[in-house]
């Protein structure tokens, strides 16, 4: 009867150790597969500031296709997932060719070889004025000169001319230049998830901040949630 119970005993303590081995492999291979979709496919992305508005908003957090652009050296990879063209009007992210360790979300509006002017707003590609349905103005002050007026710019080869939306508060092409290709991370998906916020709440650097931040978050988390901007899609 002994030796019954101490048999029973140890089975049970099997199952309970393959019970865990079995958790412990699930979580292990669903951490590899989040980190390989998130190192090679997809990436997140969150709007600081309002130089998309109306099309992106502050607290709107994106999931970002790493693959649509990206180059193809291999000829398999070339053939099985072609590299979708960047044409004029796609949105984009890319590494800011002023400050490399940051990501910005901008349109593409000029395309390589073409000439691009603004004449009192007014985008020219090649001398023809440009219809923009998605441009938003705000009369803000910020550099009026570049804002509303830039002299004709050969966009070079291999490179892409990149505005906000927000054409009166907009850090982009106008004041650095065009965007090598190379620079492009991938193309905005979808909005995943947005949170009324402010460009202070992204932009405030300290610890304390951030904590106050998460705090108020989980606090307003159903009030300030834009339930109607939850997975749209992003054109």
């Amino acid at each position: 009867m002994k030796n019954y119970f101490a048999k029973k005993k140890k089975e049970k303590k099997k199952r309970e150790v393959s019970v865990l081995r079995e958790y412990f492999e699930l979580i292990s291979e669903v951490m590899i597969f989040v980190f390989f979709i998130m190192t090679f496919l997809v990436q997140t992305f969150v709007i600081p500031t309002g130089s998309m508005e109306d099309t992106l908003l502050i607290g709107d957090h994106l999931l970002v296709d790493k693959v649509s652009y990206a180059a193809r050296s291999n000829p398999i990879d070339r053939f099985f997932l072609p590299k979708v063209e960047i044409r004029r009007g796609t949105i984009v992210t890319f590494k800011s060719p002023p400050e490399m360790e940051k990501e910005y979300v901008k349109r593409v509006i000029g395309l390589g070889g073409e000439t691009i002017q603004i004449i009192n707003k007014q985008v020219l590609i090649d001398g023809r004025p440009l219809n923009e349905p998605y441009t938003f103005f705000n009369d803000s002050e910020i550099q009026k000169t570049l804002r509303d007026n830039f002299p004709p710019y050969r966009i070079p080869e291999g490179h892409y001319f990149c505005m906000g939306d927000n054409r009166d508060n907009s850090y982009d092409s106008r004041h650095w230049g065009a965007v090598p290709d190379s620079f492009i991370v991938g193309r905005p998906w979808r909005i995943y998830w947005s949170f009324e916020s402010t460009t202070e709440d992204y932009m405030t650097p300290g610890v304390l901040h951030k904590m106050k931040d998460l705090a108020k978050t989980v606090l307003t988390f159903f009030t300030k949630t834009r339930w109607e901007r939850t997975v749209k899609k992003i054109k």
